[in-house]
């Protein structure tokens, strides 16, 4: 049987913006679940990877929008693993509506972290599971490093890390970024997420300023979070609809 898990979800008021627009946030945690409950059932979760001293960190998300989903729709998510590498673990989703309609697709680079040295560890050294891994890609190619920039041409907005935005692991958590990123760009009525792709670098702390610059440039909105010294905790690019 191939290592794959599908559940269905009905959408929430609150998965949508005040625009009708279902917040990437949002997806992001839809499908984050997915991937909580799918480790658990194939002896990868939390609690088994704690034991092991070490826990599962993202350190890139590709999210497209493909199509509209709308207020309280049931949705069909799928999330399967590729095989391991030595320092990786690709985890890819979907969602389709009822009438088998493609909504949404991500892809997740999912890293081991000792939870002492804060140091990578190898997901080979530690998964012993099955090994009948899906060869299904959500995306055509694998997602590159967002493109880096020196200035930007949009006003640099600040953000901080709330309570709220801290999970089990004691930091921000993965998706929080994407309302960071959405809350820096505040979109108007005409604007539309088509894809978005974040670059994880450091762990943001609770209560630490984040200072997000933007360069606007052909057609799509490319993106880094600065620390106080100027530390780059995150890049992501944005393409509208």
């Amino acid at each position: 049987m191939a290592l794959e898990s599908t559940r269905d979800y009905r959408l929430r008021w609150m998965d949508f913006d005040r625009y009708g627009h279902m917040q990437p946030a949002a997806v992001l945690d839809i499908f984050q679940d997915m991937a909580t409950l799918h480790a658990e059932e194939i002896g990868i979760g939390r609690d088994s990877m704690l034991e092991r001293g070490v826990i599962w960190v993202v350190v890139r998300t590709k999210l497209e929008m493909v199509a509209e989903p709308e207020h309280f729709q049931v949705v069909t998510v799928r999330t399967w693993p590729h095989s391991l590498s030595r320092f990786s673990f690709i985890r890819d989703f979907t969602m389709h509506d009822a009438n088998g309609q493609l909504l949404a697709k991500a892809s997740q680079e999912w890293v081991l972290m000792d939870v002492q040295t804060r140091k990578f560890a190898s997901p080979k050294d530690c998964y012993q599971g099955p090994a009948d891994f899906c060869e299904d890609r959500a995306f055509e190619k694998k997602a590159r490093k967002t493109p880096s920039f020196e200035e930007g041409n949009r006003p640099i907005r600040t953000v901080a890390a709330a309570y709220s935005d801290i999970d089990l692991n004691g930091h921000v958590n993965n998706a929080m970024y994407a309302n960071f990123i959405v809350n820096a760009l505040e979109p108007d009525a005409g604007f539309s997420l088509k894809t978005l792709q974040i670059d994880y670098r450091y762990e943001a702390l609770p209560g630490q300023p984040i200072f997000i610059h933007a360069l606007e440039e052909e057609g799509r909105i490319l993106l880094k979070g600065l620390s106080e010294e100027g530390t780059t905790l995150f890049t992501a690019v944005v393409e509208p609809r």
